[in-house]
Formats: C-alpha cells, structure tokens, sequence
C-alpha cells in the first residue's frame, strides 16, 4: 500500500513571454520603459538606514475580459517578480532600426520573459470568499 505524505503547502510559480515588435521611435521608446519597468521592479530597495533593506514590488496579475476578470482562466494571489530576462535577438540575428536619432535605434523586437511566484499558498477557503462565488461555479478559481 502507498501512503502519500502531506508535505505542507506550496507557492505557485507562473512563467509568461511577451515579444515585442516596435513600429515606430513612440513605440520603441514604450517597449524599453516596459522592460525598464519590470528590471528595476524586481530590484531590491534601499532604505535610508545602512543596515536595513526595503523588499522588491509585488505584483497583482489579473486576466482581463472587458473590465471584468475572466471566469474561465486561472486567478492569482499577490506575486513577486522572481526572474526578469530579456532576448534582445528573439529573430534569431541582431537586427536594429536605422535612424539619426539615438532614440529611434531600437532593436526591431524584444522578447521578455517574467516568472512570478505566488507569496501565500492557495487555501480551500480562498475559493469560497471569492467575490461573487456563493458557492456556484461560474469561475475557475486559482
């Protein structure tokens, strides 16, 4: 006979990929404060004491549908950022616009990938305080 052991609960880790393709400098100007965004998010603060260090941004993914969360995919609970990479030759050669301007000298795409870890595990409860669950059906959950 097998026994399965209760071990304690787990934090989820999520993984997504974005590419993107900049059409003009507005959007490569955008596409390098996204990425920009995200490095320095995952970044460890200072504090003004010497000794003490402030914890890095935490992060609330949601999966949208018009202005509602979607029902039919998973939810999460609040996550850290815990790895932050950049592809800057995702076409597989290096490849930049041509342009005068510094601005303008974009990679032609970018591929960022996030993974993200959960930082309080799921609980059976978390399904029946979700907003508007009263015990139906009509979402997912996490």
């Amino acid at each position: 006979m097998n026994y399965i052991l209760f071990d304690g609960p787990s934090l989820r880790d999520f993984s997504f990929t974005f590419k993107m393709t900049p059409r003009s400098k507005s959007e490569a100007i955008r596409v390098r404060t996204i990425i920009r965004y995200f490095k320095q998010a995952m970044s460890v603060k200072r504090s003004n004491s010497v000794l003490l260090l402030k914890a890095p941004h935490t992060f609330r993914i949601q999966y949208k549908t018009s202005t509602e969360d979607h029902p039919y995919l998973n939810r999460f609970k609040e996550c850290a950022l815990t790895n932050c990479s950049v592809n800057y030759t995702p076409d597989g050669q290096y490849m930049s616009y041509d342009d005068s301007d510094p601005d303008g000298r974009s990679m032609t795409a970018y591929e960022l990938s996030l993974s993200f870890q959960e930082l309080e595990p799921i609980f059976d409860d978390d399904y029946e305080n979700m907003e508007n669950a009263k015990g139906s059906f009509d979402h997912i959950g996490y």
